[in-house]
C-alpha cells in the first residue's frame, strides 16, 4: 500500500512538473509571436512615416514584415490593465488564438458615424488578450494604433449582453464608436460582455 502511494505521489509530481513546464513554454512563445507581430507592424508604420519625408531608396521591411503587417489593423494599448496587443483582421478562431481581432465588415476604426470592433479571447491559457477586460470602467482612456495614425477613446459604457443582440454594435449618431468583446464570465461563452468607448481626440461636429 505505502509502495503504491509513494507510486502515485511521484505520478502526481511529475505530472504537475509537466504542466508547469508546458504553460511557462506556452506562455513564453505566445508572448514571442505577439512581439514578432508588434515589430512588423512598427517596422512598416516607420516605412510609412519615411516615404511622407524621403524617397523610397533606402531598404524597407522585408517581404515577410510586410506579409505580416497586411494581416495587422492596429495596436490596442490600455495602460489601465497592462495590455498591448495586435489586432489582426478577423474574428475568426486562427486570428484569436494568435492576438485580438477586429470583427470583418464593419467601419473604419475612428470613423465619425461609424462603429468598429474588436473581439479577444478571455482566459486565454496563453497569454492575457482580454483576461482583465472586465476591470475596465466607464472614464478608462485608451489608445488604438493604426499605420495612418494614434486614436483616443474613452470608454462611456460596459455591459453584458447575450451573444445574438449583436444590435449593440449598431452606428451611433455624432460617436466614432469602438467596441472591445468577450466572453464573460471567464471560461464560459454564455455572455459577452462588452466594452464601448468614443473617440476623443478627434474634433466632432
Amino acid at each position: 500500500m505505502k509502495k503504491t502511494m509513494k507510486w502515485l505521489g511521484n505520478i502526481m509530481i511529475m505530472t504537475s512538473i509537466f504542466l508547469l513546464v508546458w504553460l511557462i513554454a506556452g506562455n513564453m512563445t505566445s508572448k514571442q509571436q505577439q512581439s514578432h507581430l508588434l515589430d512588423a507592424f512598427d517596422s512598416v508604420k516607420a516605412e510609412a512615416d519615411l516615404d511622407r519625408t524621403i524617397t523610397t531608396d533606402e531598404q524597407g521591411p522585408s517581404s515577410g514584415e510586410k506579409q505580416e503587417s497586411r494581416e495587422i489593423e492596429g495596436v490596442l494599448s490600455i495602460p489601465v490593465i497592462n495590455l498591448k496587443s495586435p489586432v489582426l483582421y478577423g474574428a475568426d478562431p486562427v486570428s484569436l488564438s494568435r492576438a485580438l481581432g477586429a470583427v470583418a465588415d464593419m467601419d473604419k476604426p475612428g470613423e465619425l458615424d461609424g462603429s468598429y470592433a474588436i473581439a479577444g479571447h478571455q482566459a486565454h491559457v496563453f497569454g492575457a488578450f482580454f483576461n482583465r477586460l472586465h476591470e475596465v470602467e466607464v472614464g478608462t482612456r485608451f489608445i488604438y494604433e493604426t499605420v495612418e495614425e494614434s486614436m483616443e477613446f474613452e470608454v462611456f459604457d460596459v455591459k453584458v449582453v447575450k451573444p445574438n443582440e449583436v444590435n449593440v454594435l449598431d452606428r451611433k449618431k455624432g460617436v466614432a464608436l469602438l467596441s472591445l468583446i468577450t466572453c464573460y464570465p471567464a471560461n464560459s461563452n454564455k455572455y459577452r460582455l462588452v466594452v464601448q468607448a468614443k473617440r476623443v481626440d478627434a474634433v466632432t461636429p
